[in-house]
């Protein structure tokens, strides 16, 4: 099937320009003007209207009632089934929930839980791509996040009650049930020598090390990153050890900043992370470091839901259902309920505004099209790198418009009045309207 989007705003990497789109076999064939195309294929007229990539999700444990390592919740009863039918009319439809909301791409990530328990998610949703099940074209791998804590003070809403000490036994037999899906593991570089020799293996294995929850010094971390690890776990939060101090190199946070081979995770729901940090965290790091992420939880699309317990741990949804927090400890944020769409929304809104920084004095105010080709490089192009899905290769690439890419794409209205409105139209996925 082809399809031709025609007099579009094109978000391309470096500019957006006004143009027709071509879609054919899954794949984007051509951009350009007054594009010609045989009868049959379908012409959708986008006047006014933008083409953007399509978001890639990193980080992102649920949604729409379901959590990927325990399985579909009851909200009657306040507990998760992970039998085979809940686990899998679940995961359809928070897949559903993420497509809606403009995801083409989403990496399926654990909590701290018992390993069977992770096991059995694992085989599950290996059986689901397999059998390929409504919209299985997005799911994009499994990010492990929880599994090697090592100190309870950085546990955030992790339970310590099921970190395992590091070991390649563990990621070979979650790879084996998984299929292969393991595409990013966060090892805290506080686990010293067997650390680094798993995130040297891991690393070798094309596998993304991230570091994150993580209570090292400077100096831990810093040998982490030498031994390949590159990623840093939702920047600013986990939480992770900072020091102003120079013994150590200071803490792992200091070391997130300055090694240019570490890229940031950012929650962009503007609680988790003040607009202002965001801004500064770009303007230390260069924008092709930071990578948009949602944390998104089960409770995310539960208009009804406000205490919930999770494995051991309680959770609350604030009174303005914007985020979640532990019950008892209001300052410990229970990931988040931020969809892509809105993370997308609020970076547009905070970038065609000036915001005064932390670090720096103040960031200037961008035009409307530098901050959409900026917001578009942090959800979809820098996430897209990261996991080597970008160019073209025995697969097509992903995450930017150009020819011979996946047609993986949002349809949307963006207008400025005094806020930046982002309205998503159609989402295609491969070439599908799904």
């Amino acid at each position: 099937m082809s399809i031709l989007i025609r007099n579009a705003n094109l978000v391309l990497a470096e500019k957006i320009k006004k143009g027709d789109l071509l879609i054919t076999g899954g794949r984007i064939k051509e951009i350009g003007h007054g594009i010609q195309v045989e009868e049959g294929c379908d012409i959708i007229e986008a006047e006014g209207k933008y083409v953007l990539p399509g978001f890639i999700d990193i980080h992102n444990h649920g949604a729409a009632g379901f959590d990927f390592s325990f399985g579909k919740y009851d909200l009657a009863h306040d507990t998760f089934d992970q039998g085979e039918s809940a686990f899998r009319s679940g995961l359809e439809n928070a897949l559903q929930f993420y497509y809606q909301h403009g995801v083409t791409k989403v990496l399926l990530t654990t909590m701290a839980a018992p390993l069977d328990i992770l096991e059995q998610a694992f085989k599950q949703l290996k059986e689901y791509l397999e059998n390929k099940y409504p919209y299985y074209q997005i799911i994009g791998g499994i990010n492990l996040e929880g599994t090697f804590l090592k100190d309870p003070v950085y546990a955030g809403a992790q339970n310590p009650k099921f970190f395992y000490e590091v070991d390649v036994g563990i990621i070979e037999q979650l790879q084996d049930a998984s299929g292969g899906l393991l595409k990013i593991v966060n090892v805290p570089p506080e686990h010293g020598e067997p650390g680094l020799k798993l995130i040297e293996k891991l690393s070798h294995d094309r596998i993304i090390v991230a570091g994150g929850h993580t209570a090292a010094y400077g100096d831990e971390f810093n040998a982490a990153v030498d031994h390949g690890l590159s990623l840093s776990v939702h920047f600013f939060n986990g939480p992770s050890r900072s020091s102003s101090k120079s013994f150590r190199m200071g803490g792992a946070e200091q070391i997130m900043l300055k090694s240019d081979k570490v890229s940031l995770e950012l929650i962009c729901d503007g609680y988790h992370v003040d607009p202002a940090y965001v801004r500064d965290a770009i303007a230390r790091k260069e924008a092709d470091r930071i990578i948009m992420i949602t944390d998104s939880m089960f409770a995310n699309g539960l208009p009804h839901l406000e205490k919930f317990s999770l494995f051991g741990l309680q959770g609350a949804v604030s009174s303005n259902k914007k985020y979640l927090q532990m019950v008892n400890a209001e300052d410990t944020l229970f990931g988040s309920v931020l969809s892509s769409q809105q993370g997308f929304s609020n970076l547009l809104n905070w970038f065609t505004r000036e915001i005064t920084g932390v670090w720096h004095r103040n960031h200037p105010a961008l035009s409307l099209d530098q901050s959409i080709i900026l917001a578009s490089r942090l959800a979809s192009g820098n996430p897209a790198r990261l996991l080597g899905i970008f160019e073209n290769n025995e697969e097509p690439g992903t995450g930017s418009l150009a020819p011979g890419k996946a047609a993986d794409l949002i349809l949307a209205d963006i207008r400025q009045d005094t806020d930046v409105s982002f309205e998503i139209k159609k989402v295609v996925v491969k070439g599908q309207v799904v």
